[in-house]
Protein backbone atom coordinates (compact mmCIF):
# COMPACT_ATOMS: atom_id res chain seq x y z
CA UNK A 1 0.00 0.00 0.00
CA UNK A 2 1.31 3.32 -0.88
CA UNK A 3 2.12 5.24 2.30
CA UNK A 4 0.95 8.92 1.02
CA UNK A 5 -0.07 10.22 4.12
CA UNK A 6 1.12 13.67 4.98
CA UNK A 7 2.01 13.52 8.89
CA UNK A 8 -0.21 16.18 10.84
CA UNK A 9 1.00 17.77 14.37
CA UNK A 10 -1.13 16.09 17.45
CA UNK A 11 -3.91 18.23 18.67
CA UNK A 12 -3.77 20.10 21.85
CA UNK A 13 -6.01 19.21 24.70
CA UNK A 14 -8.91 21.10 25.96
CA UNK A 15 -12.07 21.21 27.43
CA UNK A 16 -14.93 20.99 25.20
CA UNK A 17 -17.14 22.78 27.03
CA UNK A 18 -20.47 23.46 25.08
CA UNK A 19 -23.80 25.13 25.74
CA UNK A 20 -26.94 21.46 25.40
CA UNK A 21 -28.26 24.37 23.16
CA UNK A 22 -26.02 24.75 20.70
CA UNK A 23 -24.32 21.37 20.13
CA UNK A 24 -21.77 22.57 17.65
CA UNK A 25 -19.70 23.95 20.12
CA UNK A 26 -18.62 20.45 20.50
CA UNK A 27 -16.91 20.12 17.51
CA UNK A 28 -14.59 23.66 17.22
CA UNK A 29 -10.84 23.65 17.83
CA UNK A 30 -10.91 20.52 20.66
CA UNK A 31 -9.40 17.54 21.22
CA UNK A 32 -11.08 15.06 23.11
CA UNK A 33 -9.85 15.50 26.83
CA UNK A 34 -9.03 18.31 28.92
CA UNK A 35 -5.89 19.21 29.90
CA UNK A 36 -4.12 17.24 32.97
CA UNK A 37 -3.75 18.38 36.14
CA UNK A 38 -0.34 18.15 36.66
CA UNK A 39 2.64 18.54 34.44
CA UNK A 40 3.44 15.32 32.46
CA UNK A 41 6.06 12.84 34.67
CA UNK A 42 9.53 12.17 32.95
CA UNK A 43 9.81 8.84 31.81
CA UNK A 44 11.96 6.66 34.53
CA UNK A 45 14.27 3.64 32.71
CA UNK A 46 13.61 0.04 34.61
CA UNK A 47 14.47 -3.74 34.39
CA UNK A 48 12.07 -4.26 31.57
CA UNK A 49 10.69 -8.48 32.02
CA UNK A 50 8.57 -8.10 28.78
CA UNK A 51 10.00 -7.52 25.25
CA UNK A 52 7.58 -5.42 23.18
CA UNK A 53 8.33 -5.52 19.45
CA UNK A 54 6.24 -3.74 16.33
CA UNK A 55 4.93 -6.46 14.29
CA UNK A 56 3.81 -4.17 11.84
CA UNK A 57 2.01 -0.80 10.97
CA UNK A 58 0.77 1.48 7.93
CA UNK A 59 -1.41 3.99 7.38
CA UNK A 60 -5.38 4.62 7.61
CA UNK A 61 -4.83 7.67 6.17
CA UNK A 62 -5.62 11.13 8.09
CA UNK A 63 -5.92 11.03 11.86
CA UNK A 64 -8.19 12.55 14.45
CA UNK A 65 -7.43 16.34 14.13
CA UNK A 66 -8.59 18.96 16.01
CA UNK A 67 -11.39 17.33 16.72
CA UNK A 68 -10.05 14.89 18.68
CA UNK A 69 -12.77 11.98 17.38
CA UNK A 70 -12.10 8.78 18.90
CA UNK A 71 -11.31 6.58 15.75
CA UNK A 72 -11.08 2.85 17.26
CA UNK A 73 -10.44 0.18 14.87
CA UNK A 74 -12.40 -3.00 15.16
CA UNK A 75 -10.69 -6.52 14.31
CA UNK A 76 -12.89 -9.38 13.24
CA UNK A 77 -12.17 -12.78 11.79
CA UNK A 78 -8.36 -11.97 11.27
CA UNK A 79 -9.01 -9.04 9.63
CA UNK A 80 -8.19 -5.38 11.25
CA UNK A 81 -10.86 -2.60 10.27
CA UNK A 82 -9.70 0.81 10.62
CA UNK A 83 -11.36 4.30 8.92
CA UNK A 84 -9.83 8.03 9.39
CA UNK A 85 -12.21 11.41 10.10
CA UNK A 86 -12.76 11.85 6.09
CA UNK A 87 -14.26 8.91 5.12
CA UNK A 88 -11.23 6.79 4.44
CA UNK A 89 -11.80 2.65 5.32
CA UNK A 90 -9.14 -0.10 5.48
CA UNK A 91 -8.72 -3.73 5.95
CA UNK A 92 -5.78 -5.52 6.90
CA UNK A 93 -4.74 -8.78 7.66
CA UNK A 94 -4.47 -9.24 11.44
CA UNK A 95 -1.40 -11.47 11.56
CA UNK A 96 0.80 -9.45 9.33
CA UNK A 97 -0.54 -6.46 8.17
CA UNK A 98 -1.18 -7.60 4.56
CA UNK A 99 -3.04 -5.04 2.66
CA UNK A 100 -6.94 -6.39 1.28
CA UNK A 101 -8.78 -3.34 0.85
CA UNK A 102 -9.81 0.20 0.76
CA UNK A 103 -12.84 2.54 0.17
CA UNK A 104 -13.46 5.93 -0.01
CA UNK A 105 -16.97 7.15 1.92
CA UNK A 106 -16.11 10.48 1.34
CA UNK A 107 -17.70 11.32 4.71
CA UNK A 108 -17.31 13.31 7.76
CA UNK A 109 -16.62 10.15 10.39
CA UNK A 110 -16.78 11.25 14.06
CA UNK A 111 -17.15 7.28 15.67
CA UNK A 112 -14.71 4.37 16.09
CA UNK A 113 -15.93 1.07 14.22
CA UNK A 114 -17.89 -1.56 15.53
CA UNK A 115 -18.73 -4.82 13.93
CA UNK A 116 -21.66 -7.40 13.36
CA UNK A 117 -22.77 -10.13 10.66
CA UNK A 118 -20.47 -9.15 7.80
CA UNK A 119 -21.42 -5.19 8.82
CA UNK A 120 -19.24 -2.53 9.75
CA UNK A 121 -21.06 0.38 11.48
CA UNK A 122 -19.89 4.18 12.23
CA UNK A 123 -21.15 7.28 13.10
CA UNK A 124 -21.09 10.86 11.20
CA UNK A 125 -20.32 14.46 12.50
CA UNK A 126 -23.73 14.91 10.57
CA UNK A 127 -25.54 12.65 13.12
CA UNK A 128 -25.69 9.79 10.39
CA UNK A 129 -25.59 5.79 11.34
CA UNK A 130 -23.81 4.31 8.47
CA UNK A 131 -23.68 0.11 7.81
CA UNK A 132 -21.19 -0.75 5.33
CA UNK A 133 -20.03 -4.08 3.85
CA UNK A 134 -17.56 -5.80 6.09
CA UNK A 135 -16.33 -7.41 2.48
CA UNK A 136 -15.31 -3.80 0.89
CA UNK A 137 -17.09 -0.97 1.99
CA UNK A 138 -20.10 -1.13 0.03
CA UNK A 139 -22.81 1.23 1.46
CA UNK A 140 -25.70 -0.99 3.18
CA UNK A 141 -27.77 1.86 4.49
CA UNK A 142 -27.73 4.92 6.22
CA UNK A 143 -30.23 5.93 8.65
CA UNK A 144 -30.26 10.23 10.41
CA UNK A 145 -30.12 10.77 13.72
CA UNK A 146 -30.04 13.89 16.14
CA UNK A 147 -26.75 15.06 15.68
CA UNK A 148 -22.88 14.14 15.55
CA UNK A 149 -22.24 10.46 16.80
CA UNK A 150 -18.96 10.50 19.36
CA UNK A 151 -19.56 7.12 20.70
CA UNK A 152 -18.87 3.97 18.51
CA UNK A 153 -22.35 1.82 18.15
CA UNK A 154 -22.85 -1.04 20.14
CA UNK A 155 -24.64 -4.24 19.19
CA UNK A 156 -27.19 -6.31 20.66
CA UNK A 157 -27.20 -9.91 18.92
CA UNK A 158 -29.71 -11.40 20.64
CA UNK A 159 -32.31 -8.84 19.52
CA UNK A 160 -30.35 -7.99 16.58
CA UNK A 161 -30.19 -4.47 17.08
CA UNK A 162 -27.45 -1.51 17.25
CA UNK A 163 -27.84 1.09 20.16
CA UNK A 164 -26.36 4.49 19.57
CA UNK A 165 -25.76 7.54 21.76
CA UNK A 166 -25.59 11.04 19.81
CA UNK A 167 -23.87 14.12 21.42
CA UNK A 168 -26.82 15.64 22.83
CA UNK A 169 -28.02 12.49 24.98
CA UNK A 170 -30.24 10.93 22.95
CA UNK A 171 -30.09 7.22 23.31
CA UNK A 172 -31.30 5.20 19.55
CA UNK A 173 -31.99 1.48 18.98
CA UNK A 174 -31.74 0.56 15.46
CA UNK A 175 -32.58 -2.46 13.45
CA UNK A 176 -29.35 -4.31 12.61
CA UNK A 177 -30.43 -5.18 9.05
CA UNK A 178 -32.51 -2.28 8.17
CA UNK A 179 -31.30 0.69 9.92
CA UNK A 180 -34.73 1.49 10.87
CA UNK A 181 -35.35 3.01 14.31
CA UNK A 182 -36.83 1.00 17.01
CA UNK A 183 -36.74 3.26 19.66
CA UNK A 184 -35.46 6.55 20.82
CA UNK A 185 -34.91 7.63 24.53
CA UNK A 186 -33.98 11.70 25.05
CA UNK A 187 -31.30 11.94 27.60
CA UNK A 188 -30.54 14.24 30.37
CA UNK A 189 -27.81 16.64 29.41
CA UNK A 190 -25.78 19.67 31.56
CA UNK A 191 -24.98 22.99 30.63
CA UNK A 192 -20.92 22.47 30.58
CA UNK A 193 -19.83 18.66 28.95
CA UNK A 194 -16.66 16.93 28.03
CA UNK A 195 -15.46 16.48 24.51
CA UNK A 196 -17.13 12.90 23.89
CA UNK A 197 -20.00 10.70 25.07
CA UNK A 198 -20.39 7.27 26.41
CA UNK A 199 -20.35 4.50 24.69
CA UNK A 200 -23.68 2.36 25.90
CA UNK A 201 -23.00 -1.01 27.57
CA UNK A 202 -25.34 -3.43 25.86
CA UNK A 203 -26.60 -6.73 27.32
CA UNK A 204 -29.44 -8.68 25.65
CA UNK A 205 -32.06 -7.46 28.02
CA UNK A 206 -31.10 -3.81 29.10
CA UNK A 207 -29.10 -1.11 28.07
CA UNK A 208 -26.64 0.93 30.44
CA UNK A 209 -25.22 4.36 29.44
CA UNK A 210 -23.94 7.39 31.29
CA UNK A 211 -25.13 11.03 30.37
CA UNK A 212 -23.60 14.19 30.86
CA UNK A 213 -25.82 15.14 33.56
CA UNK A 214 -23.56 12.84 35.88
CA UNK A 215 -26.38 10.48 36.02
CA UNK A 216 -25.93 6.84 34.70
CA UNK A 217 -29.56 5.01 33.48
CA UNK A 218 -30.86 1.52 32.73
CA UNK A 219 -33.12 0.85 29.32
CA UNK A 220 -35.17 -1.68 28.20
CA UNK A 221 -33.75 -3.02 25.14
CA UNK A 222 -37.40 -4.02 23.91
CA UNK A 223 -39.66 -0.69 23.98
CA UNK A 224 -36.59 2.07 25.09
CA UNK A 225 -38.40 2.60 28.57
CA UNK A 226 -36.65 3.61 31.47
CA UNK A 227 -35.76 1.52 34.11
CA UNK A 228 -33.93 3.15 36.63
CA UNK A 229 -31.52 6.18 36.78
CA UNK A 230 -28.89 7.32 39.40
CA UNK A 231 -26.82 10.14 39.76
CA UNK A 232 -22.91 9.30 40.06
CA UNK A 233 -22.07 12.92 40.05
CA UNK A 234 -23.51 15.71 42.04
CA UNK A 235 -22.14 19.14 40.73
CA UNK A 236 -20.65 21.69 43.26
CA UNK A 237 -18.38 24.46 43.80
CA UNK A 238 -19.35 28.36 42.18
CA UNK A 239 -18.90 28.47 38.73
CA UNK A 240 -20.19 26.24 35.59
CA UNK A 241 -16.60 25.09 35.19
CA UNK A 242 -16.16 23.88 38.96
CA UNK A 243 -19.73 22.50 38.66
CA UNK A 244 -19.13 20.53 35.41
CA UNK A 245 -19.75 16.67 35.92
CA UNK A 246 -20.15 13.78 33.09
CA UNK A 247 -20.18 10.04 33.01
CA UNK A 248 -18.00 10.03 29.60
CA UNK A 249 -16.85 6.08 29.87
CA UNK A 250 -18.48 3.08 29.14
CA UNK A 251 -20.22 1.63 31.89
CA UNK A 252 -18.60 -2.08 32.96
CA UNK A 253 -20.19 -5.45 33.52
CA UNK A 254 -17.98 -7.39 35.78
CA UNK A 255 -17.47 -10.92 35.82
CA UNK A 256 -19.23 -11.28 39.20
CA UNK A 257 -22.05 -9.39 38.13
CA UNK A 258 -21.56 -5.72 39.39
CA UNK A 259 -22.07 -2.73 37.36
CA UNK A 260 -18.97 -0.26 37.91
CA UNK A 261 -19.31 3.42 36.38
CA UNK A 262 -16.55 6.62 36.47
CA UNK A 263 -17.41 9.84 36.26
CA UNK A 264 -15.37 13.40 35.99
CA UNK A 265 -15.67 15.52 39.38
CA UNK A 266 -17.71 13.08 40.66
CA UNK A 267 -17.69 9.04 42.14
CA UNK A 268 -16.19 5.79 40.86
CA UNK A 269 -19.46 3.40 41.92
CA UNK A 270 -20.06 -0.26 42.00
CA UNK A 271 -24.20 -0.67 41.61
CA UNK A 272 -26.65 -3.95 41.10
CA UNK A 273 -27.58 -3.69 37.81
CA UNK A 274 -30.80 -4.57 37.97
CA UNK A 275 -31.45 -2.28 40.62
CA UNK A 276 -29.49 0.56 40.32
CA UNK A 277 -28.83 0.32 44.00
CA UNK A 278 -25.17 1.64 45.03
CA UNK A 279 -22.88 -1.01 46.88
CA UNK A 280 -20.03 1.19 47.15
CA UNK A 281 -18.47 4.18 45.83
CA UNK A 282 -15.14 6.09 45.98
CA UNK A 283 -15.27 9.62 44.95
CA UNK A 284 -12.19 10.39 42.17
CA UNK A 285 -12.12 11.81 38.84
CA UNK A 286 -11.98 9.97 35.84
CA UNK A 287 -13.15 10.28 31.89
CA UNK A 288 -12.33 6.88 30.90
CA UNK A 289 -13.84 3.60 31.87
CA UNK A 290 -12.98 1.02 34.36
CA UNK A 291 -11.81 -2.49 33.38
CA UNK A 292 -11.51 -5.95 34.89
CA UNK A 293 -8.08 -7.67 35.29
CA UNK A 294 -7.88 -10.83 38.10
CA UNK A 295 -11.01 -9.85 39.55
CA UNK A 296 -9.64 -6.69 40.87
CA UNK A 297 -10.98 -3.13 39.27
CA UNK A 298 -8.83 -1.14 37.67
CA UNK A 299 -9.41 2.63 35.65
CA UNK A 300 -6.91 6.05 35.07
CA UNK A 301 -8.18 8.87 37.05
CA UNK A 302 -8.17 12.59 35.45
CA UNK A 303 -4.51 13.48 36.39
CA UNK A 304 -3.29 9.90 34.69
CA UNK A 305 -2.45 7.93 37.75
CA UNK A 306 -3.78 3.84 37.23
CA UNK A 307 -6.03 2.95 40.70
CA UNK A 308 -6.96 -0.86 41.41
CA UNK A 309 -9.77 -1.56 43.62
CA UNK A 310 -11.10 -4.23 45.61
CA UNK A 311 -14.71 -5.36 43.28
CA UNK A 312 -15.95 -6.15 46.50
CA UNK A 313 -15.45 -3.47 48.81
CA UNK A 314 -14.07 -0.54 46.71
CA UNK A 315 -10.62 -0.05 48.75
CA UNK A 316 -7.21 0.87 47.09
CA UNK A 317 -5.34 -2.03 46.68
CA UNK A 318 -2.61 -0.30 44.20
CA UNK A 319 -1.83 2.88 43.01
CA UNK A 320 0.35 3.89 40.18
CA UNK A 321 1.39 7.58 39.44
CA UNK A 322 4.68 6.80 37.47
CA UNK A 323 2.87 7.81 34.47
CA UNK A 324 1.16 11.05 36.19
CA UNK A 325 0.51 14.14 33.88
CA UNK A 326 1.21 11.74 30.52
CA UNK A 327 -2.61 11.96 29.42
CA UNK A 328 -2.88 7.99 28.66
CA UNK A 329 -5.55 6.41 27.04
CA UNK A 330 -8.56 4.11 28.55
CA UNK A 331 -6.73 1.20 29.72
CA UNK A 332 -6.88 -2.41 28.53
CA UNK A 333 -6.28 -5.81 29.98
CA UNK A 334 -4.13 -8.12 27.95
CA UNK A 335 -2.87 -11.32 28.87
CA UNK A 336 -1.57 -10.62 32.82
CA UNK A 337 -1.00 -6.47 32.37
CA UNK A 338 -2.41 -3.83 32.38
CA UNK A 339 -1.58 -1.67 28.78
CA UNK A 340 -2.07 2.11 28.61
CA UNK A 341 -0.89 4.71 25.90
CA UNK A 342 0.31 8.43 26.67
CA UNK A 343 0.62 11.40 24.62
CA UNK A 344 3.84 10.69 23.34
CA UNK A 345 3.17 7.71 21.89
CA UNK A 346 4.42 5.30 24.68
CA UNK A 347 2.63 2.18 25.21
CA UNK A 348 3.29 0.75 28.60
CA UNK A 349 2.65 -2.41 30.76
CA UNK A 350 1.89 -3.04 34.02
CA UNK A 351 1.84 -6.06 36.16
CA UNK A 352 -2.06 -6.63 37.10
CA UNK A 353 -0.92 -7.79 40.75
CA UNK A 354 0.58 -5.02 41.77
CA UNK A 355 1.17 -2.57 39.21
CA UNK A 356 4.66 -2.59 38.74
CA UNK A 357 6.29 -1.61 35.16
CA UNK A 358 6.80 -4.32 33.02
CA UNK A 359 7.35 -3.18 29.49
CA UNK A 360 7.25 -0.07 27.71
CA UNK A 361 7.83 1.10 23.90
CA UNK A 362 7.51 3.98 21.54
CA UNK A 363 5.47 2.77 18.83
CA UNK A 364 4.88 6.44 16.94
CA UNK A 365 6.21 9.90 17.88
CA UNK A 366 2.90 11.97 16.85
CA UNK A 367 1.43 10.30 19.98
CA UNK A 368 -1.58 7.95 21.13
CA UNK A 369 -4.62 9.34 22.19
CA UNK A 370 -7.57 6.66 20.92
CA UNK A 371 -7.91 3.33 23.08
CA UNK A 372 -5.88 0.49 22.47
CA UNK A 373 -7.80 -2.85 21.00
CA UNK A 374 -6.24 -6.53 22.49
CA UNK A 375 -7.14 -9.54 19.47
CA UNK A 376 -5.53 -12.91 20.84
CA UNK A 377 -1.63 -12.19 21.20
CA UNK A 378 -1.86 -8.65 19.85
CA UNK A 379 -2.02 -5.05 20.76
CA UNK A 380 -3.24 -2.66 18.32
CA UNK A 381 -2.80 1.56 18.65
CA UNK A 382 -4.07 3.78 16.10
CA UNK A 383 -1.76 7.31 16.74
CA UNK A 384 -2.72 10.90 16.07
CA UNK A 385 -1.23 10.73 12.89
CA UNK A 386 -3.65 7.82 11.91
CA UNK A 387 -1.03 5.05 11.58
CA UNK A 388 -2.49 1.74 12.34
CA UNK A 389 0.36 -0.06 14.76
CA UNK A 390 0.51 -3.82 15.56
CA UNK A 391 2.23 -4.86 18.62
CA UNK A 392 3.30 -7.96 20.40
CA UNK A 393 4.92 -9.73 23.34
Amino acid sequence: MTQWFKQYQRPLKCFALVSALSLSGLLVGCGSLPEPKVAPKSLVDFKQSVELSLTWRDFAAKGAGEQGYLLTPVIANNIVYAIDREGNLTAWQQADGEFLWEAELKQDISSGLAYANEQLLVGTQNGELLALSAAGGELLWRTRLSTVILATPQINPELKQVVVQTADGKVSALDLSTGRLQWSLDGEEGLLTLHGTAAPKVTPALTFTGFASGKLAAIDNRNGQLVWDVRVAIPSGRTDIERLVDVDGQPLLTSKGLLVVTSFQGRVMALDPKSGRALWERKDSSFNPAVEGYGNLLYVDDASRIIALDSRSGGVLWNQDALEGRRLTAPVIWGDALAVADYEGYIHLFALTDGHPIARIQADTSGIEHPLTVASNQLFAVANNGRVIAIKR
